[in-house]
């Protein structure tokens, strides 16, 4: 009976520092402007980003392939990029798995390794969506460690086309 006593403690103080290494913080987004659509060649925004999209009111995202709403130029492809605090070196091996849904169809589901060298530090990784800008994206961001999910975090981008 008294082992069943020290295993729980135990076991709980396995989970939480197992979970409290690292955390999901955030979750951006970017539009990429592929063409610039004011015709002044020395202005140009091509190849630029736009300021973070998720949640940003200021920012409308109203036919962005065309560059509309409050896009500087058109856009059909947005960058994601996943922010996790880790509290130690010793979080290796974790992987980030994104999965990006519109209209209940999966647009991207990638999932990519990674290690932090530092202690408590901040790590970001990059994801690309192709063909973005007329239909509500929802992002999933989950923290995996040995098939265990660690953190997660979700976001939506409100792009809307119309006439």
């Amino acid at each position: 009976m008294k082992k069943n006593f020290i295993l729980v403690p135990l076991l709980l103080l396995v989970t939480y520092s197992i979970s409290a290494q690292s955390k999901i913080t955030a979750i951006t987004a970017k539009l990429f402007y592929n063409e610039n659509t004011n015709g002044n060649v020395e202005d140009t925004v091509t190849g630029t980003f736009s300021p973070n999209i998720i949640q940003n009111s200021s920012f409308p995202l109203f036919n962005t392939i065309i560059g509309s709403g409050s896009a500087a130029g058109a856009s059909n492809q947005t960058i994601v990029v996943v922010t996790i605090e880790s509290k130690g070196k010793s979080n290796k091996d974790q992987q980030i798995k994104l999965t990006a849904t519109a209209e209940k169809k999966i647009i991207l589901q990638q999932q990519k390794t990674f290690s932090v060298l530092g202690d408590k530090t901040t790590y970001q990784l990059l994801f690309l969506l192709d063909n973005t800008g007329c239909e509500v994206i929802k992002l999933k961001a989950e923290l995996l460690e040995k098939g265990a999910t660690l953190s997660k975090l979700t976001k939506t981008i409100d792009f809307h086309c119309g006439e």
